[in-house]
């Protein structure tokens, strides 16, 4: 038994010890690949959320338009009431500073509902044009994107 361990001994210490190697199975060219569809990915990510947001504008600004709309109909309505209290005959002061008082702040009124509203306009523009930026962006970014799972 002894000069079978005396035997085997010498085998066991001549094996090579293997080391790990790593083995790329991605070429250098298919990692830009990759990083061009993420970047366009990135980018239509981008594009959608800046339409969302374009979408959010425009339902403030049809608000704003509304209250624009009411905001007028009342200036309306008080500057004729305003000049209906001057064309009559008796003429209370009081009164026609209150109607005056009344006129002129629903004026005001109206001209902040205004003021509102084109900025409100002119963000949903902004918007737009960087959305119109976004998308000849991706334009440029070729390849489109296709998933081929195997």
């Amino acid at each position: 038994m002894r000069k079978i361990i005396i035997l085997l001994f010498p085998f066991i210490t001549t094996v090579p010890v293997l080391a790990q190697s790593y083995n790329a199975k991605v070429s250098k060219d298919s990692v830009g690949i990759l990083t061009n569809r993420i970047e366009v990915l990135k980018a239509s990510i981008k594009l959608y959320e800046l339409k969302i947001k374009e979408a959010d504008e425009e339902a403030e600004v049809e608000k704003l338009r509304l209250k624009l709309l009411d905001a007028n109909n009342r200036s309306k309505e008080s500057a004729s009431r305003k000049n209906d209290q001057f064309k009559k005959e008796t003429l209370d002061s009081k009164t026609f500073e209150k109607l005056s008082k009344v006129a002129k702040n629903d004026a005001d009124d109206a001209q902040k509902a205004n003021d509102k509203f084109t900025k409100q306009i002119a963000r949903v523009e902004d918007i737009r044009t960087q959305i119109q930026g976004e998308e000849r962006k991706l334009t440029y970014k070729k390849p489109q994107i296709f998933y081929d799972y195997k």
